[in-house]
């Protein structure tokens, strides 16, 4: 369940948010279906940039982790510079500024998603 909530926020903000917020990130569509199509597509790298994350934290002894845990604002940025670079028919992101403040976003909401849902299961 989590999982579709997480594709339908992130459809909204491909959709709606970033072309208000982010001039240089654009969905060649609406909210369906290339919305819904952005928003796992971003799921699917996302899940891959953790691997990769991991990888880099085994591969350097666990020393990585510390700049991961610095950096991991950027990590949606990244995330969607991949995404554009590999689906260009879905997603255009126009410059790294504009892939940092789309990022920022998307890093926010999860943050604020993910402190929504800690708080709901402690008073469980």
């Amino acid at each position: 369940m989590k999982l579709i909530a997480r594709i339908i926020v992130l459809a909204l903000l491909f959709a709606f948010v970033f072309p208000a917020v982010v001039p240089g990130v654009s969905i060649h569509g609406g909210l369906w279906p290339q919305g819904i199509v952005c928003g796992v597509i971003f799921v699917g790298v996302s899940f891959l940039v953790g691997l990769l994350a991991v990888l880099f934290t085994i591969g350097t002894l666990g020393i990585g982790y510390f700049l991961l845990v610095f950096l991991q604002m950027f990590i949606p940025a990244v995330t969607l510079q991949l995404m554009a670079s590999w689906f260009p028919n879905h997603l255009t992101v126009s410059s790294w500024e504009s892939a940092i403040v789309a990022g920022l976003c998307i890093w926010l909401v999860n943050f604020v998603f993910s402190r929504l849902g800690s708080s709901s299961n402690s008073s469980n």
